[in-house]
Protein backbone atom coordinates (compact mmCIF):
# COMPACT_ATOMS: atom_id res chain seq x y z
CA UNK A 1 0.00 0.00 0.00
CA UNK A 2 1.38 3.49 -0.33
CA UNK A 3 2.46 5.21 2.79
CA UNK A 4 0.58 8.41 3.56
CA UNK A 5 3.87 10.22 4.18
CA UNK A 6 5.28 8.95 1.06
CA UNK A 7 4.54 12.63 -0.81
CA UNK A 8 5.33 14.32 1.71
CA UNK A 9 9.43 12.80 1.20
CA UNK A 10 8.93 13.29 -2.50
CA UNK A 11 7.68 16.99 -2.14
CA UNK A 12 10.83 17.98 0.69
CA UNK A 13 13.19 18.83 -2.08
CA UNK A 14 10.51 21.83 -3.33
CA UNK A 15 9.83 22.72 0.11
CA UNK A 16 13.64 23.42 1.05
CA UNK A 17 14.29 25.35 -2.18
CA UNK A 18 11.43 27.72 -1.17
CA UNK A 19 12.91 27.44 2.08
CA UNK A 20 16.17 28.55 1.60
CA UNK A 21 15.24 31.24 -0.99
CA UNK A 22 12.84 32.42 1.87
CA UNK A 23 15.68 32.42 4.42
CA UNK A 24 18.19 34.83 1.70
CA UNK A 25 15.49 37.40 0.94
CA UNK A 26 14.99 37.93 4.46
CA UNK A 27 18.66 38.25 5.29
CA UNK A 28 18.93 40.56 2.24
CA UNK A 29 16.27 42.64 4.38
CA UNK A 30 18.50 42.69 7.01
CA UNK A 31 21.50 43.45 5.56
CA UNK A 32 19.82 45.87 4.08
CA UNK A 33 18.21 48.01 7.26
CA UNK A 34 21.43 47.19 9.72
CA UNK A 35 23.65 49.21 7.19
CA UNK A 36 23.94 52.81 8.27
CA UNK A 37 21.61 52.29 11.21
CA UNK A 38 22.85 55.19 12.81
CA UNK A 39 23.43 58.06 9.92
CA UNK A 40 21.13 60.94 10.21
CA UNK A 41 19.25 60.17 6.83
CA UNK A 42 18.55 56.69 6.96
CA UNK A 43 15.55 56.68 5.58
CA UNK A 44 16.63 58.31 2.27
CA UNK A 45 19.39 55.71 2.08
CA UNK A 46 17.21 52.95 2.59
CA UNK A 47 14.73 54.12 -0.22
CA UNK A 48 17.75 54.94 -2.48
CA UNK A 49 18.86 51.56 -2.29
CA UNK A 50 15.42 49.83 -2.75
CA UNK A 51 16.76 48.86 -6.58
CA UNK A 52 19.89 47.80 -5.54
CA UNK A 53 17.76 45.43 -3.23
CA UNK A 54 15.20 44.34 -5.62
CA UNK A 55 18.32 43.26 -8.03
CA UNK A 56 19.55 41.06 -4.95
CA UNK A 57 15.70 39.97 -4.67
CA UNK A 58 15.34 38.95 -8.28
CA UNK A 59 18.84 36.75 -8.56
CA UNK A 60 17.22 35.00 -5.51
CA UNK A 61 14.23 34.16 -7.41
CA UNK A 62 15.81 33.66 -10.76
CA UNK A 63 17.77 30.86 -9.27
CA UNK A 64 14.90 29.27 -7.48
CA UNK A 65 12.57 29.69 -10.63
CA UNK A 66 14.78 27.87 -12.70
CA UNK A 67 15.87 25.23 -10.58
CA UNK A 68 11.82 24.39 -9.59
CA UNK A 69 10.30 23.17 -12.95
CA UNK A 70 12.93 20.26 -12.76
CA UNK A 71 12.50 19.50 -9.14
CA UNK A 72 8.49 19.11 -9.33
CA UNK A 73 8.56 17.36 -12.53
CA UNK A 74 10.95 14.69 -11.37
CA UNK A 75 9.11 14.10 -7.85
CA UNK A 76 5.64 13.60 -9.94
CA UNK A 77 7.32 11.06 -12.54
CA UNK A 78 8.71 9.22 -9.50
CA UNK A 79 5.80 9.43 -7.59
CA UNK A 80 3.71 7.74 -10.62
CA UNK A 81 6.38 5.02 -10.69
CA UNK A 82 6.17 3.94 -6.80
CA UNK A 83 2.58 3.98 -7.34
CA UNK A 84 2.65 1.46 -10.50
CA UNK A 85 5.40 -0.38 -8.48
CA UNK A 86 3.46 -0.15 -5.33
CA UNK A 87 -0.02 -1.63 -7.46
CA UNK A 88 2.61 -4.68 -9.03
CA UNK A 89 3.76 -5.92 -5.36
CA UNK A 90 -0.43 -6.06 -4.57
CA UNK A 91 -1.04 -7.68 -7.34
CA UNK A 92 1.66 -10.39 -7.19
CA UNK A 93 0.82 -11.21 -3.42
CA UNK A 94 -2.88 -12.09 -4.72
CA UNK A 95 -1.52 -14.17 -7.85
CA UNK A 96 -2.91 -12.00 -10.27
CA UNK A 97 0.60 -11.57 -11.96
CA UNK A 98 3.93 -13.14 -11.58
CA UNK A 99 6.08 -10.09 -10.64
CA UNK A 100 7.14 -9.42 -14.27
CA UNK A 101 5.01 -7.15 -16.13
CA UNK A 102 5.86 -4.69 -18.69
CA UNK A 103 6.06 -0.89 -17.52
CA UNK A 104 2.68 1.01 -17.87
CA UNK A 105 3.54 4.33 -19.60
CA UNK A 106 2.76 7.42 -17.98
CA UNK A 107 -0.94 9.33 -18.65
CA UNK A 108 -1.82 12.30 -19.76
CA UNK A 109 -2.48 12.73 -16.45
CA UNK A 110 0.87 12.75 -15.20
CA UNK A 111 2.03 15.53 -17.64
CA UNK A 112 -1.02 17.64 -16.56
CA UNK A 113 -0.36 17.52 -12.89
CA UNK A 114 3.38 19.00 -13.91
CA UNK A 115 1.40 21.96 -15.53
CA UNK A 116 -1.34 22.13 -13.14
CA UNK A 117 1.54 22.45 -10.42
CA UNK A 118 3.49 24.91 -11.88
CA UNK A 119 0.76 26.99 -12.96
CA UNK A 120 -0.87 27.38 -9.12
CA UNK A 121 3.38 28.15 -8.04
CA UNK A 122 4.90 30.09 -10.48
CA UNK A 123 2.57 33.13 -10.23
CA UNK A 124 4.02 33.08 -6.80
CA UNK A 125 7.37 34.22 -7.97
CA UNK A 126 5.69 37.70 -8.36
CA UNK A 127 3.91 37.76 -5.32
CA UNK A 128 6.60 36.39 -3.19
CA UNK A 129 8.72 39.63 -4.41
CA UNK A 130 6.36 42.02 -3.67
CA UNK A 131 5.95 40.73 -0.40
CA UNK A 132 9.47 40.89 0.22
CA UNK A 133 9.30 44.56 -0.82
CA UNK A 134 6.26 45.14 1.35
CA UNK A 135 8.11 43.77 4.78
CA UNK A 136 11.43 46.28 3.75
CA UNK A 137 8.76 48.93 3.26
CA UNK A 138 6.80 48.22 6.29
CA UNK A 139 9.79 48.23 8.29
CA UNK A 140 10.84 51.35 7.17
CA UNK A 141 7.31 52.53 8.46
CA UNK A 142 7.68 51.66 11.57
CA UNK A 143 11.23 52.22 12.46
CA UNK A 144 10.60 55.86 11.18
CA UNK A 145 7.56 56.14 13.82
CA UNK A 146 9.08 54.27 16.71
CA UNK A 147 12.47 56.07 16.46
CA UNK A 148 10.64 59.96 16.35
CA UNK A 149 9.02 58.54 19.16
CA UNK A 150 12.07 57.79 21.09
CA UNK A 151 10.99 54.40 21.97
CA UNK A 152 14.01 52.65 20.38
CA UNK A 153 17.04 52.87 18.47
CA UNK A 154 16.80 52.54 14.75
CA UNK A 155 19.10 49.31 14.55
CA UNK A 156 16.53 48.00 17.61
CA UNK A 157 13.76 48.60 15.90
CA UNK A 158 14.21 47.42 12.55
CA UNK A 159 15.64 44.06 14.31
CA UNK A 160 12.41 43.72 16.30
CA UNK A 161 10.24 44.56 13.81
CA UNK A 162 12.20 42.24 10.78
CA UNK A 163 11.48 39.39 13.45
CA UNK A 164 8.06 39.55 13.87
CA UNK A 165 7.89 39.25 9.68
CA UNK A 166 10.34 36.42 10.88
CA UNK A 167 7.90 34.41 13.15
CA UNK A 168 5.28 34.31 10.01
CA UNK A 169 7.67 34.22 6.85
CA UNK A 170 7.14 36.10 3.50
CA UNK A 171 3.62 35.10 3.01
CA UNK A 172 0.96 36.75 0.82
CA UNK A 173 -0.33 33.01 -0.40
CA UNK A 174 -3.76 31.99 0.12
CA UNK A 175 -5.49 28.84 -0.72
CA UNK A 176 -9.09 28.57 -2.36
CA UNK A 177 -10.00 28.21 1.97
CA UNK A 178 -8.73 31.85 2.12
CA UNK A 179 -6.01 30.58 4.04
CA UNK A 180 -2.68 32.21 3.97
CA UNK A 181 0.67 30.69 3.68
CA UNK A 182 4.33 31.27 4.48
CA UNK A 183 6.22 30.74 0.89
CA UNK A 184 7.78 27.27 1.80
CA UNK A 185 4.82 25.70 2.98
CA UNK A 186 2.64 26.84 0.42
CA UNK A 187 5.27 25.19 -2.33
CA UNK A 188 5.34 21.83 0.01
CA UNK A 189 1.35 22.21 0.05
CA UNK A 190 1.21 21.85 -4.14
CA UNK A 191 4.24 19.27 -4.82
CA UNK A 192 3.01 17.47 -1.92
CA UNK A 193 -0.57 17.13 -3.43
CA UNK A 194 0.78 16.31 -6.81
CA UNK A 195 2.64 13.94 -5.57
CA UNK A 196 0.04 11.65 -4.04
CA UNK A 197 -2.01 12.02 -7.11
CA UNK A 198 0.58 10.56 -8.69
CA UNK A 199 0.93 7.67 -6.82
CA UNK A 200 -2.71 7.21 -7.09
CA UNK A 201 -2.96 7.54 -10.54
CA UNK A 202 -0.11 4.63 -11.52
CA UNK A 203 -1.66 2.74 -9.02
CA UNK A 204 -5.24 3.11 -10.31
CA UNK A 205 -3.28 2.95 -13.94
CA UNK A 206 -1.79 -0.56 -13.07
CA UNK A 207 -5.06 -2.39 -11.49
CA UNK A 208 -7.36 -1.48 -14.37
CA UNK A 209 -5.00 -2.27 -16.72
CA UNK A 210 -5.64 -6.10 -15.27
CA UNK A 211 -9.67 -4.98 -14.52
CA UNK A 212 -9.69 -4.28 -11.44
CA UNK A 213 -11.92 -1.73 -10.59
CA UNK A 214 -12.50 -1.95 -6.64
CA UNK A 215 -10.14 -0.56 -3.88
CA UNK A 216 -10.45 0.22 -0.24
CA UNK A 217 -9.48 3.02 1.29
CA UNK A 218 -5.90 2.82 3.41
CA UNK A 219 -6.09 3.10 7.69
CA UNK A 220 -4.08 6.42 7.87
CA UNK A 221 -2.59 6.63 11.14
CA UNK A 222 -3.04 10.50 12.80
CA UNK A 223 -6.09 10.93 10.30
CA UNK A 224 -7.98 13.99 10.34
CA UNK A 225 -11.58 14.45 10.78
CA UNK A 226 -12.77 14.79 6.86
CA UNK A 227 -11.04 11.85 6.16
CA UNK A 228 -11.76 9.70 8.78
CA UNK A 229 -15.25 8.31 7.12
CA UNK A 230 -14.07 6.90 4.27
CA UNK A 231 -11.46 5.03 5.97
CA UNK A 232 -11.76 0.91 4.86
CA UNK A 233 -14.40 1.83 2.08
CA UNK A 234 -14.84 -0.07 -0.97
CA UNK A 235 -14.75 2.64 -3.70
CA UNK A 236 -15.24 1.76 -7.72
CA UNK A 237 -12.39 3.16 -9.52
CA UNK A 238 -14.66 3.47 -12.40
CA UNK A 239 -18.02 4.29 -10.98
CA UNK A 240 -19.43 1.36 -13.04
CA UNK A 241 -19.14 -1.10 -10.18
CA UNK A 242 -21.55 -0.29 -7.25
CA UNK A 243 -23.67 -2.02 -4.65
CA UNK A 244 -23.52 -5.21 -2.56
CA UNK A 245 -19.98 -7.70 -3.70
CA UNK A 246 -20.05 -11.78 -3.36
CA UNK A 247 -18.95 -11.20 0.02
CA UNK A 248 -21.37 -9.14 1.15
CA UNK A 249 -19.08 -6.02 1.11
CA UNK A 250 -20.96 -3.04 -0.21
CA UNK A 251 -19.17 -0.35 -2.58
CA UNK A 252 -19.01 2.60 -0.58
CA UNK A 253 -19.06 5.21 -3.75
CA UNK A 254 -16.99 5.97 -7.13
CA UNK A 255 -14.23 7.03 -6.65
CA UNK A 256 -14.98 10.66 -8.05
CA UNK A 257 -17.91 10.97 -5.64
CA UNK A 258 -15.39 10.21 -2.93
CA UNK A 259 -12.70 12.84 -4.02
CA UNK A 260 -15.81 14.97 -4.24
CA UNK A 261 -17.20 14.56 -1.14
CA UNK A 262 -13.60 15.68 0.30
CA UNK A 263 -11.19 12.20 0.01
CA UNK A 264 -7.36 13.09 -1.15
CA UNK A 265 -7.76 16.73 0.01
CA UNK A 266 -4.47 18.93 0.31
CA UNK A 267 -2.06 17.36 2.55
CA UNK A 268 -4.70 14.36 2.70
CA UNK A 269 -3.03 11.10 4.40
CA UNK A 270 -4.89 8.23 2.95
CA UNK A 271 -4.29 5.68 0.25
CA UNK A 272 -6.02 2.83 -1.60
CA UNK A 273 -5.28 -0.24 -2.39
CA UNK A 274 -6.62 -3.05 -4.50
CA UNK A 275 -10.19 -4.57 -3.20
CA UNK A 276 -10.88 -8.16 -4.45
CA UNK A 277 -14.16 -9.69 -3.20
CA UNK A 278 -13.04 -12.79 -0.43
CA UNK A 279 -9.43 -12.13 -0.67
CA UNK A 280 -8.95 -9.00 0.72
CA UNK A 281 -9.52 -8.14 4.53
CA UNK A 282 -11.28 -4.67 5.52
CA UNK A 283 -9.54 -3.11 8.84
CA UNK A 284 -11.73 -1.97 11.39
CA UNK A 285 -11.34 0.56 14.90
CA UNK A 286 -9.26 2.24 12.77
CA UNK A 287 -9.90 5.52 14.67
CA UNK A 288 -7.03 7.51 16.26
CA UNK A 289 -7.86 10.81 17.38
CA UNK A 290 -5.22 10.59 19.74
CA UNK A 291 -2.33 10.37 17.07
CA UNK A 292 -3.99 13.64 15.06
CA UNK A 293 -3.54 15.04 18.28
CA UNK A 294 0.16 14.33 18.56
CA UNK A 295 0.83 15.09 14.79
CA UNK A 296 -0.64 18.54 14.81
CA UNK A 297 1.90 19.41 18.32
CA UNK A 298 4.51 18.05 16.18
CA UNK A 299 3.75 20.59 12.88
CA UNK A 300 3.48 23.29 15.67
CA UNK A 301 7.04 22.38 16.94
CA UNK A 302 8.51 22.21 13.44
CA UNK A 303 6.89 25.78 12.77
CA UNK A 304 8.40 27.47 15.89
CA UNK A 305 11.71 26.26 15.03
CA UNK A 306 11.76 27.10 11.31
CA UNK A 307 10.65 30.56 12.93
CA UNK A 308 13.32 30.58 15.05
CA UNK A 309 16.09 29.53 12.22
CA UNK A 310 14.59 32.64 10.43
CA UNK A 311 15.12 34.58 13.57
CA UNK A 312 18.58 33.48 13.83
CA UNK A 313 19.34 34.31 10.13
CA UNK A 314 18.15 37.85 11.09
CA UNK A 315 19.71 38.37 13.64
CA UNK A 316 23.22 37.42 12.41
CA UNK A 317 22.96 40.66 10.09
CA UNK A 318 22.68 42.77 13.62
CA UNK A 319 25.71 41.98 15.62
CA UNK A 320 27.16 38.89 17.49
CA UNK A 321 25.20 39.51 20.45
CA UNK A 322 21.45 39.48 19.01
CA UNK A 323 23.30 36.23 17.20
CA UNK A 324 23.72 34.54 20.72
CA UNK A 325 20.46 35.67 22.32
CA UNK A 326 18.68 33.81 19.13
CA UNK A 327 20.66 30.98 19.06
CA UNK A 328 20.02 30.50 22.67
CA UNK A 329 16.20 30.36 22.29
CA UNK A 330 16.42 27.85 19.24
CA UNK A 331 18.69 25.57 20.57
CA UNK A 332 16.11 25.55 23.97
CA UNK A 333 13.40 25.11 21.49
CA UNK A 334 15.05 21.91 19.59
CA UNK A 335 15.88 20.55 23.15
CA UNK A 336 12.38 20.57 24.13
CA UNK A 337 11.12 19.22 20.60
CA UNK A 338 13.99 16.43 21.24
CA UNK A 339 12.42 15.64 24.43
CA UNK A 340 9.03 15.93 23.16
CA UNK A 341 9.60 13.69 20.55
CA UNK A 342 11.65 10.72 22.78
CA UNK A 343 8.58 10.87 25.39
CA UNK A 344 6.06 10.31 22.65
CA UNK A 345 8.10 8.10 20.16
CA UNK A 346 7.57 10.61 17.16
CA UNK A 347 9.93 10.25 14.38
CA UNK A 348 12.62 13.18 13.79
CA UNK A 349 11.70 14.53 10.39
CA UNK A 350 14.02 17.14 9.76
CA UNK A 351 13.15 18.07 6.83
CA UNK A 352 10.37 20.16 8.45
CA UNK A 353 12.67 22.02 9.89
CA UNK A 354 15.73 22.58 7.42
CA UNK A 355 16.19 25.69 5.87
CA UNK A 356 18.88 24.77 3.12
CA UNK A 357 18.34 22.90 0.08
CA UNK A 358 20.28 20.13 -0.40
Amino acid sequence: MIRPDDAATLAKGVQEMYAEAETLLLQRIANALAAGSDAPEWVEQKLLNIHFLQRQMDKILADLGAGVPGAVEKAIGFAYNRGIATAGAELTSVGLINGAFNAVQPTGAVTALVAETMRFIEPAQFQIRRAAMDIYQQVITQVTAQTTLGTATRREASRLALTRFAKQGITGFRDTAGRRWNMASYAEMAVRSSTASAMLQGHTDRIQELGVDTVIVSNAPEECAICRPFEGKVLSLSGRTMGRLSDGKTVYASLAKAKGDGLYHNNCRHSHSIYLPGITKARTDTADPEGNALRAKQRAYERRIRELKRETAIAESYGDAEARVAKGKLRAKQQEFTAWREANDRKNLSYRTNLTAR
